[in-house]
């Protein structure tokens, strides 16, 4: 039987119809039999994996001995999932007949006939540009990081070393690395999630912890939430302040004090988040606004688009954060797209 009358004869019952939109599709297209063979491969597909002599390299071959190695696994999972009757769909490398190297985007669906799986028909795309230009985008971000790291770091050794020569008071030496330990903590958290979001959790603990006496002082609650970069930095800012002030007035600058975080989603989009402290010394209003006071109570709810409430209790400074999710995942010039 000739090659068309093969083809033919595998697609037996779709109709001409059908096999003009195979071979009219731009990907690669399959028919592979019950037990993994493959039966038919459109023009397209020969064409895209440079296949001269389909019936000598491909017709009547076990379909995942076609994949390398690395990619069989995948294969045959994905195999398996369309004969027991599921779609299934994988991603993996698989060098042309020539050797090009090539990835590849696959479905697998079953052909079904009074649902029995008769057949399996496999979809393959080239994502190779797509693939490549991820890599290089992954290796430009983290040079990127990289640099920024050596940034934030040559800047606290510069600050740290100009303020002390210019016989700055210590107190604001220690605010201002403080403040850019914060922003650097924030860095390393978005850079582990590739700067796609940063874990509120992570936030609050990188924030806060470094300055509790024990660890029985600090309690943090709340099902982990992702926080997008730009909103993730202001809040690193707004509870390395809340706690630099526990530690020099409130709850954290005595043994026997206690600071509670907490946070908690109401009506499905809303995010409360409370900071109550108590056991420390009575506390007081300030009487002046300063740099950490302006960060919570002006910077915060102006980056998020909540609200923001201090309580100067005598028992405890308490503050409570009122925001949107929507104004958390906002997605940021730089973050990556799915």
């Amino acid at each position: 039987m000739s090659d068309e009358g093969s083809d033919k004869a595998v697609l037996e019952g779709a109709g001409a119809y059908f096999l003009s939109i195979v071979e009219a599709s731009r990907d690669c297209i399959r028919v592979i039999s019950p037990e993994g063979f493959v039966e038919y491969m459109n023009t397209r597909g020969q064409a895209l994996f440079e296949i001269e002599d389909f019936d000598s390299r491909n017709r009547s071959r076990y379909w995942p001995d076609l994949w390398p190695p690395e990619s069989r696994t995948s294969v045959e999972l994905a195999l398996r999932t369309a004969m027991a009757g599921e779609a299934a769909a994988f991603r993996a490398p698989c060098p042309t007949a020539k050797g090009d190297p090539r990835w590849w985007d696959t479905t697998v669906s079953p052909i079904l006939d009074e649902g029995r799986v008769i057949r399996v028909l496999a979809t393959s795309r080239d994502v190779t540009g797509e693939v490549r230009a991820e890599a290089h985008r992954q290796l430009l971000v983290n040079e990127l990081n990289h640099r920024v790291k050596n940034t934030l770091a040559t800047i606290q050794s510069i600050a740290s070393q100009s303020l002390r020569n210019a016989g700055v008071d210590v107190a604001v030496r220690g605010a201002l690395e403080g403040r850019l330990m914060a922003i650097a903590a924030t860095h390393n958290v978005l850079t582990d999630e590739n700067w796609s979001a940063a874990s509120l959790r992570q936030i609050i603990d990188g924030s806060v912890t470094p300055y509790r006496n024990n660890p029985g002082q600090l309690t943090i609650t709340g099902d982990d939430l992702m926080i997008s970069p730009k909103p993730a930095v202001v809040l690193a800012l707004a509870f390395h302040e809340l706690a630099i002030n526990a530690l020099k007035y409130g709850a954290l600058s005595v043994a026997s004090g206690q600071v509670d975080i907490g946070w908690s989603v109401s009506g499905g989009d809303q995010l409360n988040i409370s900071w109550t402290e108590q056991g420390g010394p009575p506390v007081r209003p300030p009487e002046r606004r300063g740099f950490g006071s302006r960060i919570v109570e002006l910077a915060l709810p102006n980056e998020l688009g909540g609200e923001v409430d201090l309580d100067y209790r005598p028992e405890g400074l308490r503050c409570r954060i009122h925001a949107s999710l929507a104004a958390l995942n906002r997605v940021d010039a730089f973050m990556q797209l799915a």
